[in-house]
């Protein structure tokens, strides 16, 4: 028994530790002599009484303080800052996002960002002392988060075309995450410490599709099947007569949501056109446009409509050759649930005069035409979504032409070329933005002036 030594010392791990054995029991791991002593010292014991050594003799102590020291903040720094990105998107859309789906992936990152702050715990340890058996496949947790997260948000921003000065943060997380793996695997071969590890991939492989599935069944074929329909109708009323002759005809212009989501009405314009018997002239002409939708940028909630009557003067009536009056409309919106207007888009809505004041004199271009202009920043259905798409903004024109009022709207990124279209672009299939052209309504200009005749008071 006088030959049996009191002590072992293994060979040293990846980060120089050796493993102090006294008494068949795990006393401590050390990196050096003067380490060791302590360890032997608290056993009652010293190096005289007899140490064998496994892996190298006592002069073997390969721990590189600084290099150890500087990977293990590295990797705190990484898991930081994948941590900081997905606990502030997380938070905000587990609260704020517009859909159900939304806000579930919003608690499903809040959850992977807790997760990485506490695997900073586990970096600490893990390039310490190693006290905790299971620091080192927490970390390799942290890493396999942090190169999903990094690289999602990566195919997002190429997938929307949008590249802000803030990919290159996703940039450095991604490379960071795989040196992180580099790290882990190859050196450090912690996949050895996992107890099942067949079954734990398994599982998060099992587990990440169903994730990915839920996300993608509520957040694009629920949205795509619940879709939104409006139907804009006109509808002519009693004309009438005031004793100096003069014709008021009134109009009932009325917008309905039939569909399944709610809406914004960005902009609306209606048209109420005649018809000379005269074929030299155009076809129709415009006699009275104006907005009927008050105020722009309402909500109109499904099964909710909106109704006005409006009022065309026409002076001498008895004098004119009409053939026929028609009336027009168009309205544009755009999905409640895949937007949220920012500000104050009611009272945005600005002249010409004003805005020429700002250099705006060419937006939109016809320099004989007036018109008026709302717009307002957007937030999208989710946090994820403006930090991949950055900030945007709709603008509406009014455009006050002559012969040819209309309106433009449009959807861009602050100080990008707008285009000036009566169309959605790019919009329709990102916010559901939809022109909505009602039914028109057309009748005889004999048969009213008849009609508003028998109401002429007496």
């Amino acid at each position: 028994m006088t030959n049996t030594p009191a002590a072992f010392v293994g060979p040293p791990d990846d980060i120089g530790l050796r493993k102090v054995v006294i008494d068949g029991k795990t006393a401590g791991t050390v990196r050096n002599l003067n380490e060791l002593g302590k360890v032997l010292r608290q056993a009652g014991l010293g190096l005289e009484d007899g140490v064998e050594w496994r892996g190298g003799d006592s002069t073997v102590w390969p721990d590189r303080t600084w290099l150890r020291r500087v990977t293990g903040v590295l990797m705190a720094v990484g898991l930081l800052g994948t941590a900081s990105v997905l606990v502030k998107i997380g938070a905000k859309d587990a609260v704020d996002a517009l859909t159900f789906a939304g806000r579930m992936a919003g608690f499903v990152l809040l959850a992977a960002g807790v997760v990485e702050a506490f695997c900073v715990l586990a970096a600490f340890d893990y390039w310490g002392r190693r006290r905790a058996a299971q620091s080192g496949p927490v970390l390799l947790l942290g890493a396999s988060i942090a190169l999903l997260a990094s690289l999602g948000l990566l195919l997002l921003h190429v997938l929307n075309g949008s590249f802000p000065w803030y990919v290159l943060i996703w940039t450095a997380l991604a490379l960071w995450s795989f040196w992180a793996l580099w790290v882990l695997v190859v050196r450090g071969r912690v996949w050895k410490r996992l107890h099942n590890p067949r079954h734990i991939a398994i599982g998060a492989t099992v587990s990440t599709l169903l994730v990915v599935t839920n996300l993608a069944y509520g957040s694009v074929y629920v949205p795509s099947v619940a879709y939104p329909l409006v139907e804009s109708t006109a509808a002519f009323g009693t004309p009438s007569l005031d004793k100096k002759g003069k014709m008021y005809l009134r109009v009932r212009l009325q917008i309905k949501n039939v569909g399944q989501v709610p809406v914004y009405v960005l902009g609306s314009i209606y048209w109420i056109k005649y018809r000379l018997a005269n074929e030299g002239y155009p076809r129709y002409q415009v006699m009275s446009p104006g907005e009927f939708i008050d105020p722009p940028g309402r909500t109109l909630n499904p099964k909710e409509d909106y109704s006005v009557d409006v009022v065309a003067e026409i002076e001498h009536p008895e004098t004119l050759t009409h053939e026929a009056v028609k009336v027009d409309t168009e309205t544009f919106v755009v999905r409640k649930d895949r937007l949220e207007v920012a500000g104050d888009y009611e009272g945005s809505g600005k002249w010409k005069s004003e805005l020429v004041k700002q250099g705006k004199e060419k937006d939109p271009p016809g320099p004989a035409d007036n018109y008026k202009r709302y717009q307002s920043g957007i937030s999208q259905s989710s946090e994820l979504m403006n930090v991949v798409r950055g900030r945007e903004r709709v603008t509406v024109w009014w455009v006050h032409s002559p012969y040819d009022p209309h309106l433009y709207v449009n959807v861009s990124r602050p100080g990008e070329d707008k285009t000036f279209e009566h169309g959605v672009g790019h919009a329709a299939d990102r916010y559901g933005l939809a022109l909505v052209r009602g039914s028109v309504a057309e009748t005889p200009f004999p048969e009213l002036l008849k009609k508003a005749q028998g109401q002429r008071p007496s």
